[in-house]
């Protein structure tokens, strides 16, 4: 229904927001992975009271769900007093985790076990010695399962209640607390988070344009995030994390109006944050190199009456081709003698336009002018001008002296004709 391998050295920001609690732990995608590193001088967020990293989803889980994340303990000392837990993210956060005791807790249990933490506190302790392994958590109504993956199929941890009955976000972390902490580094790695079932509700942002200069006025549209229980609340909008402006979220949809701030040419992220839900989405927008609006006409430069002149027309976008669909595109033909024509155009691909024009048999004669202009929302129009001669054709233009030539040689033909007549005559007479 849902699935990321995490194995792209990327984390999709379309999937996941990065979380991370405290100081010193670091998430990053390598080795087709997801890692977090919990290095020896990692502390506790004073609020949390805790330190740790991992992936919490930007998409909502509802209803009974069934999900799984793969772990690997890739650096893991003894008594290491870290937690590396499938969760929900919301507040209580319930838990199925893979632990291993610090060295000052739990000192009477085995010192490497699963569990599960759910509303009915820590429960279902299990010893085991796995380094790797798959964690899984299934919601059916208020109450949720825990499975670790065993050599023989999946193994029960725990059955208990849960407060998170509604809409959650879900991910995967790794973390512990000062208290516990062995104080060795640590690297826990991830991959393989799968949602067997479940209802996927993901929040989605569109822009409009999606490409263009710094200075572009751009309509950010947001759809699907959750209402807050407490009523309608502010939503943060950045620009590769640059801080532009707050909207507020009523009924889950709504929208917000940017200028594309200054910023290197190429891909750059535009987020919508929700602080009180913990909603983002998040969209592309390609900044080009300048936000001109360019045309060029081309055309043949001579024809004659009866031709079918052909005219291409190219148009950009700071250096973006367009469509049909972004550009507004009129071309006006003017003949030698000052009449207008309309020329309708077709869109070929890759910004460009064709249009025809067939001369009249009867001309006129003369220099013929196409005035293209564009127009596209939020930039300055652009127009192109190019000209072709019409001339007669080479037997129209000589056909006078094609005449005179004619009755010249029918003249002379007939002298010819007439003064051998006569000389035959005259022979015969001698």
């Amino acid at each position: 229904m849902f699935s990321d391998n995490l194995s792209s050295n990327s984390i999709n920001p379309a999937n996941w927001n990065t979380q991370i609690t405290g100081t010193g732990p670091v998430v990053s995608a390598t080795n087709q992975s997801i890692i977090t590193t919990l290095p020896v001088n990692s502390l506790n967020d004073p609020q949390a009271q805790g330190f740790g990293g991992g992936l919490k989803s930007t998409c909502l889980l509802g209803g009974d769900f069934d999900a799984q994340i793969d772990f690997k303990l890739v650096l893991w000392p003894q008594s290491s007093g870290v937690r590396v837990g499938l969760v929900i993210s919301d507040a209580p956060t319930p838990a199925v985790e893979r632990v291993g005791w610090g060295p000052a807790e739990a000192l009477s249990l085995p010192r490497e076990v699963y569990l599960t933490h759910f509303a009915d506190s820590v429960q279902g302790i299990t010893a085991t010695t796995d380094l790797k392994g798959t964690l899984r958590m299934v919601r059916t109504g208020s109450l949720l399962n825990g499975y670790y993956l065993g050599a023989n199929g999946w193994v029960l941890i725990h059955t208990g209640p849960t407060v998170n009955t509604g809409d959650a976000h879900f991910g995967f972390s790794a973390w512990s607390h000062n208290a516990l902490f062995g104080g060795q580094e640590v690297k826990v790695a991830f991959n393989n988070f799968v949602v067997n079932s479940g209802q996927i509700l993901c929040p989605s942002l569109s822009l409009s344009p999606t490409f263009g200069g710094v200075g572009t006025k751009v309509q950010v549209q947001v759809s699907g995030f959750p209402v807050s229980n407490y009523g309608p609340d502010q939503v943060r909008f950045s620009f590769d994390d640059m801080f532009l402006g707050v909207a507020t979220n009523a009924n889950g949809n709504f929208s917000f109006t940017l200028n594309v701030p200054e910023a290197q040419s190429g891909p750059h992220l535009v987020k919508a944050i929700d602080d009180l839900t913990g909603t983002s989405a998040v969209a592309s927008f390609k900044v080009t190199q300048a936000n001109t609006l360019a045309i060029s006409l081309d055309v043949g430069t001579l024809y004659f009456p009866g031709d079918t002149a052909q005219i291409f027309t190219l148009a950009t976008l700071g250096g973006m081709p367009l469509n049909s669909t972004t550009v507004q595109l009129q071309l006006t033909l003017t003949k030698p003698d000052g009449s207008n024509t309309t020329l309708s155009t077709s869109f070929v691909g890759g910004g460009l336009f064709s249009s025809s024009y067939t001369v009249p048999k009867t001309g006129p004669i003369g220099t013929y002018a196409i005035v293209a202009k564009a127009h596209v929302a939020n930039t300055q129009d652009a127009s192109a001008l190019a000209t072709f001669e019409v001339k007669p054709t080479w037997l129209s233009t000589q056909g006078p002296a094609m005449t005179t030539a004619a009755v010249a040689f029918t003249g002379a033909a007939a002298v010819a004709a007439i003064v051998w007549r006569k000389g035959v005559f005259r022979n015969k007479i001698d």
